[in-house]
């Protein structure tokens, strides 16, 4: 309960100024834009079923679609579109923590193609799942902004995740025997849960330290703690 009144308030803060708040729509922002800038997300050439195919290009077109909110939310705050360096992208940085690769190479076998994407929808079934849970934050504090749009804009994307957390669970459990899947759900799991505690370190840490005169002193001081307790339950994790 503490831990969701800190989260509750810090999207409080963020929405009370336009600049916080251009910023943190710019994280949100670069993620749906991460699939642009690589090579090897959604990987189609493992998909045999056309249902399956069908619905991954609607998930594609959702990223888009969001991709164009976002930006215009974030233009109607008066603040600029950022891209990020790759290696600070939530997708990457959950990448980086995983063991397993879902990248096909030249002349992978059936069942080695099958297993990279079931660990593909694994690793965005937690990735959706982690950023869906941060946009209810997220509308929720949209409520009390001067401006209504971001609130649509976030509660249109929650949608869409909502949705995706689903279809993207079920699909490594219709790829993979039930065992092997739960194993790799575990994985990934696991691999997200690090990531978010080192996303989270450095994106909070950065946001307190380089615009600190931006928040209230007292809960400044508290994000700062709390951003040394992410660090610290990292380096344990």
């Amino acid at each position: 309960m503490v831990i969701d009144g800190i989260k509750a308030r810090l999207h409080r803060d963020i929405v009370a100024d336009p600049v916080l708040h251009g910023l943190v729509l710019n994280l949100y922002l670069n993620g749906e834009q991460y699939p642009h800038r690589v090579a090897d997300y959604f990987p189609f050439a493992a998909v045999e079923e056309a249902e399956l195919e069908r619905t991954m290009r609607a998930h594609v077109a959702d990223e888009d679609k969001h991709i164009a909110l976002y930006t215009r939310a974030i233009e109607k705050l008066g603040q600029p579109v950022v891209v990020q360096p790759l290696e600070g992208v939530f997708n990457e940085v959950i990448r980086r923590h995983t063991p397993a690769s879902f990248r096909l190479e030249a002349g992978e076998s059936r069942d080695s193609s099958r297993l990279k994407l079931a660990h593909f929808f694994a690793h965005l079934h937690f990735l959706e799942k982690r950023v869906a849970r941060s946009l209810e934050y997220h509308l929720d504090a949209c409520a009390h902004a001067e401006s209504d749009y971001p609130e649509k804009v976030i509660d249109a994307v929650l949608r869409d995740e909502r949705r995706h957390v689903r279809y993207t669970r079920e699909v490594v459990s219709e790829v993979l025997p039930a065992r092997a899947a739960v194993a790799v759900l575990s994985l990934h799991a696991a691999a997200e849960r690090r990531a978010n505690l080192d996303f989270s370190a450095n994106q909070l840490g950065r946001l307190v330290r380089e615009e600190a005169a931006r928040f209230p002193r007292l809960r400044g001081q508290v994000y700062r703690a709390c951003t040394a307790l992410l660090r610290g339950v990292l380096a344990l994790a």
